[in-house]
């Protein structure tokens, strides 16, 4: 006897487009369901678990509900707002590859956890013939790479590889009709961290998320484009990883800015600390044959998830905090009404917040009768204790800079074992080079004022923009750029600071406000 199944109907709304959508969805939730049907638009940082209050839709007869905790029932009408959109790091300050001879397009590819870029190029020169960017569509599944892992577990792998392949085919179609262009592209060369390079691939991440860490593939190969469900391209290069959690995308970074870039001294080579702090903070220290790297867990306060009103950088999010005559000002992205913050505004507020004693040593958040008379009214009282109003309407809580707290250790603390591993000190280091979509809006004074980065190393702090997606362009059109990624890949020398006998103790001490 066939088991029965329930055929509901549903109706969503987006914006001023109605779809009814059918499909078999007895005990799924409504965020289930939209991520069986590819609407990217509502966000899941916490992977659905109900506790970052981010995937809040509207259901007509029950108002706005939590999309991950509510069942889908049939006859239901959903209404998703409207995705802003955000600012985005597309372009980066680096040295890139000369074409080799060809003919035909080219494409390069830097897939974020956060993020996706793609560029379009000119096969015989080169040259860049137009770009695009969007959030990445696998957001749903979760904020950072941990609950990314856990859903390819949980909801099937072939959902999250559908979603980056699928919004990755839509990327390359819209870059030909920008371009006027009709011919199949002849590679695609990807740069992304080591899971989103297994998700893309189609290969379980899943031995990455426990112990020892080992991934399936370090990659550096070229595949076929069907194989991968690529349309319209012959083959894809995908930059090769180092670790785990030290992927492409630091690969892709550091053969952007190494040696050829301008921002390198032309008096010899400089002992370079390089960062790339998104959801997965990774860092490269050394020079050119002599290279340490690691990752650290900084999870995805950096970009605004998990914090109470925490956002893209879209219009609307306050972007810059600051102190002046006596008062905290702050701006935000296009001068609109402010709605939440973002990264960027995170680490602005935390530094003044520590200027004005706000916020003392220990991320504790001051009573009224602790600070100056001028900054008492900016404090305040939610659900969950004490909190800093930035606005009338925009706050940072207590559990906020907690997250912070604990995102600015990890990527402290990485760097001091990197020293320890180059056996130097931190004015031993010459440059650090922010590499990035979050180092492309980073305050470098905010950041060493709350330790983000050691303070010495602020007056040598240069941010280069979106290395990854500069050193895949590269990796698209030259051949040599693909052998000096292979090299570095070996050049590399990773360290586990998970099991590194130094790291409890470095976090401890770099969770202080010192």
């Amino acid at each position: 006897m066939k088991e029965q199944v329930t055929v509901m109907k549903v109706k969503i709304r987006i914006g001023n487009e109605v779809k009814e959508y059918t499909g078999a969805w007895e005990d799924h939730t409504l965020l289930e369901v939209f991520q069986e049907l590819g609407i990217t638009q509502v966000h899941a940082p916490c992977g659905g678990n109900g506790t970052c209050k981010k995937c809040l839709v509207t259901v007509e007869g029950l108002g706005e509900v939590l999309s991950c905790q509510t069942q889908c029932k049939d006859g239901m009408c959903v209404t998703v707002a409207e995705e802003q959109k955000s600012a985005i790091a597309e372009n980066g300050n680096c040295y890139l590859y000369p074409a080799d001879a060809g003919e035909g397009l080219l494409a390069a590819c830097d897939i974020g956890t956060t993020t996706v870029v793609c560029h379009l190029l000119d096969g015989a020169t080169g040259v860049r013939l137009c770009t695009v960017s969007a959030p990445n569509a696998q957001r749903s599944f979760g904020a950072d790479v941990i609950s990314r892992i856990q859903a390819s577990v949980d909801s099937g792998l072939d959902k999250l590889q559908s979603a980056i392949v699928d919004q990755i085919n839509g990327m390359l179609v819209q870059l030909k009709q920008k371009a006027g262009r009709t011919e199949d592209i002849r590679r695609l060369a990807v740069a992304g961290n080591t899971v989103m390079s297994h998700l893309f691939c189609g290969l379980s991440p899943e031995s990455i998320g426990v112990a020892p860490f080992t991934p399936l593939s370090l990659f550096g190969e070229s595949y076929d484009a069907k194989q991968i469900g690529i349309e319209g391209c012959e083959t894809v290069y995908v930059v090769p990883s180092i670790a785990g959690y030290v992927g492409g995308d630091i690969v892709a970074d550091l053969a952007a800015v190494q040696m050829h870039s301008s921002v390198l001294a032309e008096d010899g080579e400089k002992e370079t600390l390089m960062l790339d702090i998104g959801t997965n903070g990774e860092m490269v220290l050394g020079k050119s044959g002599s290279y340490v790297c690691c990752a650290t867990a900084a999870g995805p306060a950096f970009e605004g998830a998990e914090i109470a009103m925490g956002m893209p950088a879209a219009s609307g999010a306050i972007s810059k905090v600051w102190l002046e005559d006596g008062k905290i000002c702050c701006s935000t992205i296009n001068d609109a009404p402010a709605v939440g913050i973002c990264g960027s505004g995170l680490i602005d507020a935390l530094a003044v917040f520590l200027e004005t004693e706000l916020l003392d040593e220990t991320g504790l958040i001051a009573d009224e009768d602790e600070v100056e008379e001028a900054y008492a009214g900016y404090l305040g009282e939610d659900e969950d204790g004490t909190c800093v109003y930035l606005t009338d309407t925009v706050k940072v809580t207590q559990a906020d800079v907690r997250k912070l707290q604990l995102a600015k250790a990890s990527i402290a603390a990485g760097i001091r074992i990197l020293l320890s591993e180059r056996n130097i000190s931190v004015t031993d280091v010459e440059q650090v080079i922010l590499a990035g979509g979050f180092g492309s809006f980073l305050n470098k004074k905010s950041a060493a004022a709350i330790g983000l980065i050691p303070e010495e190393l602020e007056p040598v702090t240069i941010s280069v923009g979106n290395a990854a997606g500069e050193g895949a362009v590269s990796a698209a059109v030259s051949e040599a750029a693909r052998q000096e990624l292979g090299r570095l890949q070996q050049e590399m020398r990773y360290v586990e600071l998970s099991t590194h006998k130094k790291f409890s103790d470095a976090y401890m001490e770099e969770m202080f406000f010192e």
